[in-house]
């Protein structure tokens, strides 16, 4: 399997989020039965709450099954950290027995939230040394996906954060209904990458390894790490022509949003300032505190001709980094914010003030990166 990361050497873990009944141990047995050559290692919150093909099982111990194809799957219990640290201590030999894998897959309950592991990656050192998080992958239920969203905070958050997104069960639900469907995903998340998933195609290098949640800095890398191809969610509010949207198009900030969660994103050809920007970022994580999802862009900065990578969940954010080059060559700003109750023009408002007034300014906070 080609790797996204480029020189990269930390493991990639992809972390397989749903609801209940979305479908996650299906597709996971799909994976472990057609591991494409590779080794993975499935971290699962208990042994019983997901059904491994009996036919995979090599042998067991108290925490870990050892699968005939070479892959692993660990309990975490109640500590996911303690099951990856363990997990590589094995792997280097350093603890009981050895073991080998190229990359991990985490099936999350379908109660869970994943924000606090995206986070881990930015603020626990240890952990972002040795692994990487390439991607949160989150499965629909299309027949129960607006019961789920009504009801609980889980399945919206889910969809929300998803750096790639397939819908299950379409053969359940009728065209009205899946469109219905399709409507809420594509508020809660419109930039995210979405397509069905028939688990008898799912193909591995579809789910596995493909560099969405931390981009390398390639520009490929970083164009469909920044969402370009948007579909809209709101189709009533403007017009469209042949399926595109206008607004969609245009270089102002434009909004999706459902039951008070909005997706806000910002396209701006002029540069922006580096304080007045930093200051922008405070004030969003002041103001929206645990109720801002996700902050993703590429920002053009005055004085420096690449583009800086920006990503955050809620208030923690990476260090900032020069991507190799503006993805088709144009150099703009391009900012998603995806959060509950976030004030779109608050926000166009704050990030206008970030546009850079003077040409002669002195340049100085890129030293930073």
């Amino acid at each position: 399997m080609d790797t996204t990361s480029g020189n990269d050497q930390r493991i990639p873990i992809t972390l397989l989020t749903g609801f209940l009944g979305a479908g996650k141990t299906t597709l996971v047995n799909r994976i472990l039965s057609n591991p494409a050559g590779d080794k993975i290692a499935v971290i699962v919150n208990e042994f019983g709450e997901i059904g491994i093909d009996g036919d995979l099982i090599s042998r067991t111990s108290d925490d870990m099954m050892e699968l005939s194809n070479g892959c692993i799957c660990c309990s975490s219990k109640d500590d996911l950290m303690e099951a990856l640290y363990k997990l590589y201590m094995r792997r280097a030999g350093l603890a009981s027995p050895k073991i080998e894998f190229d990359r991990v897959l985490i099936e999350t309950t379908g109660l869970a939230n994943p924000l606090p592991l995206a986070q881990a990656f930015y603020t626990d050192m240890s952990l972002s040394l040795t692994y990487r998080l390439d991607a949160i992958v989150t499965l629909v239920d299309m027949k129960h996906v607006s019961l789920q969203l009504r009801d609980a905070a889980e399945a919206e958050r889910q969809i929300a954060l998803a750096d790639k997104i397939f819908m299950t069960k379409r053969d359940l639900v009728d065209d009205v209904e899946f469109e219905r469907g399709l409507s809420l995903v594509a508020a809660l998340n419109p930039f995210a990458p979405r397509r069905l998933l028939n688990f008898g195609e799912a193909a591995i290098d579809e789910i596995l390894d493909i560099g969405l949640f931390d981009p390398n800095t390639g520009e490929s890398s970083i164009e469909k790490w920044i969402g370009e191809d948007v579909v809209c969610a709101n189709p009533d509010e403007h017009d469209h022509h042949e399926g595109h949207c206008e607004t969609c198009a245009q270089h102002r900030p434009h909004t999706h949003h459902h039951v008070g969660v909005y997706s806000v994103s910002f396209r701006e050809a002029r540069p922006l300032e580096y304080e007045k920007f930093l200051s922008f970022l405070s004030q969003l994580t002041r103001t929206y505190d645990g109720s801002l999802y996700r902050v993703k862009g590429l920002i053009n900065f005055h004085g420096t001709d690449r583009p800086v990578i920006v990503q955050g969940v809620q208030s923690v954010f990476s260090p900032l980094t020069y991507a190799d080059g503006w993805p088709q060559g144009v150099a703009e700003t391009r900012l998603v914010v995806i959060g509950k109750g976030l004030e779109r023009e608050r926000m166009s408002e704050a990030f206008r003030a970030c546009v850079s007034t003077n040409d002669d300014a002195v340049y100085n906070g890129l030293v930073m990166v």
